[in-house]
């Protein structure tokens, strides 16, 4: 184990947890919410603003390479967000827990710790960490600035490289197997935000940490993104944020879901090419909840994610313009509706065994258990993102320049990741809902 690369890692969490704390996001909740989840929120704050903060240096001319002043502008704009927002909410109630709620976030803490340490112990085996993400990174941190890598995929966004390439700022050094434990990192902040948002929806607290562990373990593809260099991890948390945001803004509207909505959906933007597609199908069920509803409130998160998201992309799209990296749109082609057959036909192949599919099944089957659940508020929404992420999924593959059936089994499970958290969270709350109603009949 690189004993270094533990300390620059340490010292890189340190750092967006200030940023993320300076910048006031918070949890807005009546009860006090304990160190752990407000921990997370912030490191994924902060590790966007380091970001943002680089992708605006590099875009000026003056790079990455210095640490104190990527640090000051990040720094200057986290308290741009205090400043312009207010600050976090107050939290006034002490919050109650009980052991058994204990026992469950050691347990979610036990699984993730594990998995940071395999992302220190297991080398690098995914090949887009070295075609695109690691080289990327690597001439990043060497040039310090954004440039030409001339990697596949060039014109990705560039928030993955970015923060591995600051990783590698803080350990003096540039290695592959070094820049992929940022993932654990964001990875094991997201699970912690994941299992808070369940707290927040579930008739028992208790069961929250147990439902995140789960959510984690199914999702096998997100699992792994925690010890392989690879953007899905990031798009699943940061999609997954963004939308949770806004399903818990509709139950209390405070400014401050918005802000977590908006900054989740810039970093989606920024992480991926379908990033911003991405953004755009949650934004169009926002809408369509709207309507159905008869709530023209319900818009305002809709707007507001779409501006961010579509800034930040705008942030980056004029980078390429200006340093001679081509925009382009490699991965579509021609529509292909008469492949659905076969698409079909090589999605049952992939996801046709446990550990590949296992996931999908439990979703399947708490779906069915929810029935009417689904198309009934506060759930409704979430139903409408994950069909419409599943739909777009659909499109994406018919679309494909390459055979959309090679294109499934070359990237279905990746692309399902993305998704496949939110599925598995509604099956949490209708299941948790239908065990709570069970046991009041039993008395």
């Amino acid at each position: 184990m690189d004993i270094l690369g533990v300390g620059a890692l340490g010292l890189v969490a340190i750092e967006w947890l200030a940023l993320g704390w300076l910048s006031g996001v918070a949890w807005p909740t009546e009860q006090a919410v304990f160190w752990a989840p407000r921990w997370a929120l912030r490191v994924l704050v902060g590790g966007f603003l380091v970001a943002l903060a680089q992708l605006a240096l590099a875009w000026i001319g003056l790079g990455i390479g210095s640490i104190p002043i990527v640090l000051a502008v990040a720094a200057v704009g986290a308290a741009g967000l205090r400043g312009a927002f207010g600050g976090s909410s107050g939290e006034r109630k002490p919050m109650r827990m009980e052991n058994r709620e204990r026992v469950g976030w050691l347990l979610l803490g036990g699984v993730l710790a594990a998995a940071v340490a395999r992302s220190f112990l297991v080398p690098e085996a995914g090949w887009d960490a070295f075609s695109h993400w690691g080289l990327r990174a690597q001439a990043y941190a060497l040039a310090g600035t954004i440039v030409n890598a001339h990697s596949e995929h060039e014109y990705y966004p560039p928030l993955v490289p970015l923060l591995e390439a600051w990783l590698y700022s803080h350990r003096g050094g540039v290695s592959i197997d070094l820049g992929k434990t940022v993932w654990a990192l964001l990875g094991s902040a997201f699970a912690v935000c994941l299992a808070w948002h369940l707290r927040l929806n579930l008739p028992q607290p208790w069961y929250a940490p147990l439902f995140a562990t789960g959510i984690v373990i199914a999702t096998t593809a997100l699992e792994e993104g925690f010890w392989t260099g690879q953007a899905d991890l990031a798009l699943t948390a940061y999609l997954s944020l963004a939308t949770l945001a806004i399903v818990q803004w509709q139950g209390l509207p405070n400014r401050l879901w918005l802000i977590q909505a908006a900054i989740f959906a810039a970093a989606a933007a920024l992480t991926k090419f379908e990033g911003s597609p991405r953004v755009g199908v949650l934004v169009a069920a926002v809408l369509l909840e709207a309507a159905l509803g008869k709530n023209l409130r319900y818009a305002v998160p809709a707007l507001v994610v779409a501006a961010a998201a579509g800034l930040a992309f705008l942030l980056w799209t004029a980078f390429e313009l200006t340093h001679g990296i081509t925009p382009n749109a490699e991965h579509i082609g021609q529509f292909q509706p008469i492949a659905l057959g076969s698409v079909l036909i090589a999605l049952i192949a992939v996801f046709g065994g446990v550990r590949t599919g296992g996931g999908l099944l439990v979703a399947a089957l708490a779906w069915v258990i929810a029935g009417r659940q689904l198309i009934c508020p506060p759930l409704r929404l979430l139903t409408l993102v994950v069909v419409g992420q599943l739909l777009a999924t659909l499109t994406a593959f018919l679309l494909s320049s390459t055979s959309p059936d090679v294109e499934v089994r070359t990237s279905a499970t990746r692309l399902f990741e993305q998704f496949l958290p939110l599925a598995l969270y509604v099956g949490a709350v209708t299941l948790s809902r239908e065990t709570a109603t069970y046991n009041r009949r039993g008395r």
